[in-house]
């Protein structure tokens, strides 16, 4: 539908001609049984309340910049959605992801599902020498980034992950580019499964899980989205290792309780990423062709084809689908 010009930027923001926006399972969420994250009532952080723009994983070249952005027109950028009040004890330990009214372009302000959007110029990071298809994996690549950060892969770690979709695949990619000496991706669909070699990391399925992990491993990632897989994901991590809770899902799991304690196992949450250091981390491996996300993309539409070819193939057969992107100029 048509809506409103976002207009110029204020100060510290930028306006964008958006150049490329994926869709993420959030924008499905919201389509089919929202609204989920879009408040019907003003944010008290954006003052923004349905309806909205949805689409937060965009890039977009510089318009104009507003006072003191520190970006100038021409200026190609990745953006990240996520913005946070900077004044709690969590914005002021640098951990803007858990601050208690945080808000996200596309989710509780306008996003990049349009030809233009209004962003923070704090929430963006620039690129060059890279096509805009590939940098608006910036944002799915971040939550890989900040997922093997917070299972602390080293160098010699065995890893595996549960799910081989977007961002399962991008933290097996991730997880071998920390120096992890074996990556095993469990996933159903054979299609993922043969996508996780090019990332350098083994797949199976998940009957031969158990078999293929044998006594554990060291690092275990549920990115599933599938509450029984997290219970799965604590038996296949080895004693004293780590299991890393990835997928948002709104359900209550069943702990195996007595293998975490005589395990000693650590089980912490992943939870998107940090606007300061994983998101800009996320961009430097893009662009220095570290990570090539270039075979997840199962299709590139424009904004007409949005809801038939994005939303409704995602709905109907997302086995088939990882990464579907919008380009609103092409």
């Amino acid at each position: 539908m048509d809506v409103p010009d976002p207009g110029a930027p204020p100060a510290g923001w930028l306006r964008l001609k958006v150049l490329a926006c994926g869709l993420c399972g959030t924008d499905v969420e919201e389509y089919t049984a929202g609204p989920v994250m879009t408040p019907l009532t003003p944010h008290p952080l954006t003052g923004r309340c349905a309806p909205l723009t949805l689409g937060h994983e965009f890039v977009g070249v510089v318009e104009e910049a507003g006072a003191g952005a520190g970006f100038a027109p021409g200026d190609t950028v990745a953006v990240d959605g996520t913005m946070s009040c900077g004044n709690c004890d969590r914005c002021r330990a640098g951990r803007y992801n858990m601050c208690a009214v945080s808000g996200q372009l596309g989710q509780q302000g306008d996003g990049g599902l349009a030809e233009y959007a209004l962003a923070p110029a704090s929430c963006c990071v620039a690129y060059a020498g890279i096509p805009a298809t590939v940098a608006a994996f910036a944002e799915p690549l971040s939550v890989a980034v900040r997922a093997v950060s917070r299972g602390e892969v080293a160098p010699g770690a065995t890893v595996a992950v549960l799910g081989g979709g977007t961002v399962g695949l991008l933290t097996a990619r991730v997880a071998v580019l920390a120096g992890a000496s074996r990556v095993v991706v469990v996933e159903p669909h054979p299609h993922r499964r043969e996508l996780a070699a090019r990332f350098g990391a083994e797949a199976v399925a998940p009957d031969g899980a158990a078999d293929a992990v044998g006594a554990g491993m060291d690092v275990v990632f549920e990115a599933a989205g599938v509450p029984a897989v997290a219970s799965t994901a604590v038996r296949l991590t080895a004693r004293a290792g780590t299991t890393v809770l990835l997928s948002v899902f709104d359900a209550d799991v069943a702990v195996p309780m007595m293998d975490l304690l005589l395990g000693e196992k650590r089980l912490v949450a992943s939870l998107s990423h940090l606007r300061d250091t994983d998101f800009p981390r996320a961009v430097e491996l893009l662009c220095s062709g570290a990570v090539d996300p270039t075979p997840l993309v199962s299709d590139r539409i424009g904004l007409a084809d949005v809801v038939p070819r994005g939303l409704d193939a995602l709905v109907a057969d997302p086995a088939r689908h990882l990464k579907i992107l919008v380009e609103p100029w092409e």
